[in-house]
């Protein structure tokens, strides 16, 4: 239990900025969803050393003060120094978006501010605290409404492909969903579009299992990380022996090397 009882000061402020916004007209769950996707922001960092990890790990923001003449939040941060140096890296993320190498919840967090920013007509800025009598000081970090659309142009890859996983969930209250977890990303279980209820059906019958899934997927760019993935259709992986299957491909054209005199030398005409 916090047991700090002087009010802190604010290490930045959140400034939703747009015609006729202010504190008041900003709904609940928008301001519920803005607070939750700047948490997420100090999530997740990547290249930094462990005990910077637990620090970011550990930061906790609070609200401090809401600023009627805007809707501005004064937040302050459990970890000063960090929370402003990733907020500092995050802004300069969103200034070259093309040369980043995006991490998942960063993207999702700037998912979810653009789709705020979009729906009450306005940019989202992360700025320092003013001082004296500026009300506010520099912009950190912007989102704008078309923020995450743009970013995604070049975070992502999309193609048609086939993914070995393994089938955790099948169904859906109102649209088909499939959830699969592959060796890749263990610790994640990706939530799947299917085509139609036949398919679900099918999978349904697999739950648990691996099989190989066909369809159109998104990953990450920079490590290759599924996002989400269209099944179209599915197979059971094949089964039997290694030796068994070699001994097919030899029967197929394989023995035809046993005709040939240098193999050694053929392949390395080839590589060149």
């Amino acid at each position: 239990m916090n047991t700090q009882t002087k009010k802190p000061d604010a290490d930045f402020i959140i400034r939703l900025i747009g015609p006729g916004v202010r504190p008041w007209v900003v709904p609940l769950r928008n301001l519920s969803s803005l607070f939750d996707a700047v948490q997420r922001v100090f999530e997740g960092e990547q290249d930094i050393d462990e005990q910077e990890q637990k620090d970011i790990e550990k930061v906790q923001l609070r609200l401090l003060d809401v600023r009627v003449s805007s809707a501005a939040y004064k937040v302050a941060a459990s970890h000063s120094e960090h929370a402003l140096n990733r907020l500092k890296v995050f802004g300069k993320s969103l200034e070259k978006p093309d040369v980043v190498n995006w991490e998942t919840s960063e993207l999702s967090s700037i998912h979810d501010l653009s789709g705020i920013a979009k729906s009450l007509g306005c940019r989202i800025e992360f700025r320092y605290p003013g001082k004296q009598r500026a009300k506010f000081g520099n912009v950190i970090a912007k989102i704008e409404p078309d923020t995450y659309r743009q970013i995604a142009g070049t975070a992502f890859i999309s193609g048609h492909t086939s993914i070995y996983a393994r089938i955790e969930r099948v169904g859906g209250a109102t649209k088909q969903h499939c959830g699969i977890r592959i060796q890749t990303q263990p610790r994640k279980m990706v939530v799947c579009r299917v085509q139609n209820e036949e398919l679900v059906r099918q999978l349904g019958k697999h739950i648990y299992q691996e099989v190989v899934l066909n369809g159109m997927a998104t990953w990450l760019k920079h490590n290759g990380h599924l996002k989400s993935m269209s099944i179209t259709s599915f197979e059971e992986p094949k089964k039997g022996s290694i030796c068994d299957a070699l001994e097919r491909i030899y029967q197929a054209g394989g023995k035809a090397w046993d005709n040939i005199e240098n193999p050694d030398a053929i392949l390395m005409e080839m590589r060149k």
